[in-house]
């Protein structure tokens, strides 16, 4: 039940070595945090660690561009994870491809309102599911093809088969997902082929949709996803420690991700690495395939928060971003839930991520705060208004559990801004 040592210790050693890697440093009072307001974070993230409730993890704060607070909480048994470790991030792989996506709708590509099916053809023959059973479904045709939009905002009418009960749900569940032999092809063709929970535009339903966005990619580039991603984003942006499968170098900085066991404690995944991120060649899941380290998800969000550059590389337009960063599905549909009890909150739903659409002043943060998590409890968000960042990283799943962990973080973040020469706590 320990943390890879030789991968923290290697990604001490190197970590200088890494160059291009996280951001420039900074003292908090230049960037307009208190020092002794921050302190309050390791206590709180503590508190998770020594009740049992996930591993160690690493929190991470950065305004105006510039790194200025981190922490690395462990135990005698499992130590704090590093910036540069790498951890399995799920899906917060989906803001990635979906910023691949709005590179390519830049290049005349691709259009959000295309049909999907213009790229898969199997989505021309799409059915929503109308009544009856799993077992024998009624089905209609949609009232509209699914576009590309959808995809992005995931009100296509797919769904992941395991957040709800429904018929549409059982029949993800029986469909056999993954395994052996399966690929991005494969997985989109299959999705085309089983109902849709309801007609294209009408919902919000988290899904699949961005895995089927990764294929469209794929056919509009004319390359694999993980050889778009890197050349369309990670070599700019020198996210070297980022990819569908791991590296060599990657390897010997993989962290463990734990479940609890049936004795109620933390248990490690062994292997480190399954198949599906050392197996060539099979399936590059867009939306939840990536492995990532906080330095290198941090430059991507610094990307985002720059309006779509970084150390003079340009890989999307600023109204790109901003476009991205809005809110996409009428506001009647907040709160947006992902399962019974399990909602998004006071957000929206942009390309790729949730958006923040209130001004409360009661709960920490800013309109126009972007943000999604992975399902290893994995979470990050950045804010325009306030030209911040925040993330905070375990490897524990499901991240169901921990889910108010982020807004702890969130509010303990914000409440070190400085306004008028005092913490804002």
């Amino acid at each position: 039940m320990k943390w890879s040592i030789a991968g923290i210790v290697l990604a001490t050693l190197t970590a200088t070595a890494a160059a291009g890697q996280g951001l420039p440093r900074a003292r908090p009072a230049d960037v307009g945090l208190a020092p002794d307001s921050l302190e309050w974070i390791a206590p709180a993230l503590r508190a998770y660690v020594e009740s049992g409730k996930v591993p160690g993890m690493l929190a991470v704060v950065a305004r105006h561009g510039k790194k200025v607070y981190v922490t690395s909480i462990g135990s005698p048994t499992m130590p704090g994870p590093q910036e540069t470790a790498v951890f399995r991030i799920f899906s917060m792989t989906k803001p990635i491809t979906s910023a691949a996506a709005m590179q390519l709708v830049e290049r005349g590509k691709l259009r959000l309102d295309d049909p999907v099916s213009k790229y898969i053809p199997s989505f021309a023959n799409v059915k929503v599911f109308a009544g009856g059973s799993a077992a024998r479904p009624e089905l209609r045709a949609p009232d509209r093809a699914i576009t590309v939009a959808d995809l992005l905002t995931h009100t296509s009418g797919l769904t992941y088969g395991i957040f709800d009960s429904t018929s549409v749900d059982s029949i993800y569940r029986a469909a056999g997902f993954f395994g052996p032999g399966w690929t991005t092809v494969k997985l989109a063709d299959s999705l085309a082929r089983l109902p849709l929970k309801f007609s294209p535009g009408t919902q919000w339903n988290y899904s699949f949709s961005t895995d089927v966005l990764g294929r469209v990619i794929e056919v509009a580039s004319g390359q694999t996803l993980d050889r778009y991603l890197d050349s369309a984003l990670f070599k700019p942006l020198k996210m070297t420690m980022t990819g569908f499968r791991a590296t060599p170098a990657m390897r010997a900085r993989v962290i463990p991700i734990y479940t609890r066991g049936a004795d109620g404690k933390l248990q490690a995944q062994t292997p480190l690495l399954t198949p599906d991120y050392t197996t060539p060649g099979e399936l590059l899941s867009g939306g939840g395939g990536l492995l990532s380290t906080p330095d290198d998800y941090l430059r991507f969000a610094q990307m985002l928060l720059n309006g779509g550059e970084l150390d003079g590389k340009r890989v999307l337009k600023r109204e790109t971003v901003a476009l991205m960063m809005q809110n996409h599905v009428p506001e009647s549909w907040v709160p947006l839930k992902i399962a019974e009890g399990w909602a998004i909150g006071r957000s929206g739903f942009g390309y790729g991520g949730a958006v923040r659409m209130d001004s409360d002043p009661s709960v920490a943060g800013s309109p126009g705060t972007f943000r999604w998590a992975g399902y290893g409890t994995t979470f990050f968000w950045v804010d325009p208004k306030a030209d911040l960042i925040g993330m905070v990283w375990t490897q524990y799943m499901p991240v169901m559990e921990n889910w108010a962990l982020d807004g702890e973080f969130q509010r303990l973040v914000y409440a070190a801004l400085v306004a008028d020469g005092q913490a804002a706590r």
